[in-house]
């Protein structure tokens, strides 16, 4: 595994630098000459590591996977180790925006929401590929997010009914159980994603 985490960070290496890079450049210009609140800037810093990991998927698909296809390697040992290679690069991400002074609701907000978008992104792209993943990704939130702002416009004590008791619900008991369904919902991610995986090696989807 960690053969695989050396080799995601060889092949994502200069694309994460290059991203780095861009983003300091563009949050210094921000606070320094537009003199504009940069926190929703330190929120993007944790989605990069979500566009990382997935175009670490991307660039396996072909010769890579052609090349696993015939080692010792087992879907079990290379996707658990593409999921590692994204929440590392997710705390990575996230420690360098605090550290620039981004530490706000904003940031922790984003990369708290960012495993919950991972762990919906890597079946589907271990299933339809990157552009049509992509794409079911997308109308999923989509029309996610078309339901909840027509329930608030139109219906909003749909929204009340459903999600007014959270506010009774004691902030740690809330947060454990948060953490325990994201943790639960990551290991089904797993699973599907290594069972996606298997059937695209023997060839199931085109």
């Amino acid at each position: 595994m960690l053969a695989m985490l050396r080799k995601d960070l060889y092949v994502m290496g200069r694309y994460t630098a290059y991203l780095i890079l861009s983003w300091l450049v563009v949050t210094w210009a921000a606070t320094r000459f537009l003199e504009s609140d940069a926190g929703f800037l330190y929120g993007m810093l944790p989605m990069f590591s979500l566009t990382i990991s997935l175009n670490s998927i991307s660039a396996d698909e072909g010769r890579w996977d052609r090349f696993a296809a015939v080692t010792p390697l087992r879907p079990w040992q290379i996707v658990p180790a593409k999921y590692l290679f994204a929440y590392g690069c997710l705390a990575v991400m996230t420690a360098l925006a605090a550290l620039a002074g981004g530490g706000g609701v904003k940031l922790w907000t984003v990369a708290a929401i960012t495993p919950l978008v991972l762990a919906m992104a890597l079946p589907l792209l271990y299933r339809f590929g990157r552009q049509r993943g992509s794409i079911v990704l997308l109308l999923f939130w989509g029309l996610a997010a078309a339901a909840i702002l027509g329930s608030a416009h139109f219906r909003y004590d749909l929204i009340e009914s459903a999600f007014g008791w959270l506010e009774d619900v004691p902030a740690p008991l809330l947060a454990g159980g948060g953490g325990c369904a994201l943790l639960a919902l990551n290991a089904g991610s797993i699973l599907l994603s290594v069972r996606f995986y298997t059937r695209r090696q023997r060839g199931w989807y085109g």
